[in-house]
């Protein structure tokens, strides 16, 4: 592993934002790590970025873990988490874990998190992301302001339907909307 030093005619500029861009050597991973996988070993493991010069093999997570936890670990949070080979014969709940402890370590949340996931985060206070799936279909998600999300999509008519879930229930049957919009100052 290799470890970039300033050096003393490194601007201040430089050194503030090396300290943003890699891990303190105080972070704590907390993500639990179920007990049947304590000792899992994957046959071929996830080819995991964690800087610019260093890719590391998980095959097991308690072991991530523990070397994300170590003060010495070298954590560019710009490239971390980047999942550059997948091992295909490991269930959804590892997948599950490694993807929470990534998300954790570089300051986001999971949803689904056995699936791939993509970290974005917004600079501005109103900015637009759009996304096109793997079939083509189009969706932007606008952050208003830091106050609100618009979701549309952009499936060539006006009206999209959305589905509302709530512990399980359901009090948003399909409706057909134009605009979706999050509320985050709840």
């Amino acid at each position: 592993m290799t470890t970039t030093r300033l050096t003393d005619d490194c601007s201040l500029h430089e050194s503030l934002l090396w300290g943003l861009l890699t891990k303190s050597n105080t972070m704590k991973v907390t993500t639990k790590i179920p007990d049947n996988l304590e000792g899992y070993q994957a046959k071929y493991g996830f080819h995991v970025q964690m800087n610019n010069n260093y890719t590391a093999t998980v095959r097991n997570l308690v072991e991530f873990k523990n070397y994300i936890n170590r003060p010495d670990t070298d954590i560019n949070l710009e490239v971390f988490g980047n999942i550059l080979s997948y091992d295909s014969t490991v269930d959804d709940d590892f997948k599950y874990v490694l993807n929470t402890i990534i998300a954790e370590v570089k300051g986001f949340a999971v949803f689904n998190a056995q699936f791939k996931h993509t970290y974005i985060e917004c600079k501005e206070d109103k900015e637009t992301i759009s996304i096109k799936t793997s079939n083509g279909k189009l969706i932007t998600f606008s952050v208003m302001y830091n106050q609100c999300v618009d979701v549309k999509y952009h499936n060539g008519q006006d009206d999209f339907k959305i589905i509302g879930f709530h512990g399980g229930q359901t009090p948003v049957p399909h409706t057909d909307v134009t605009l979706q919009t999050i509320l985050l100052n709840n």
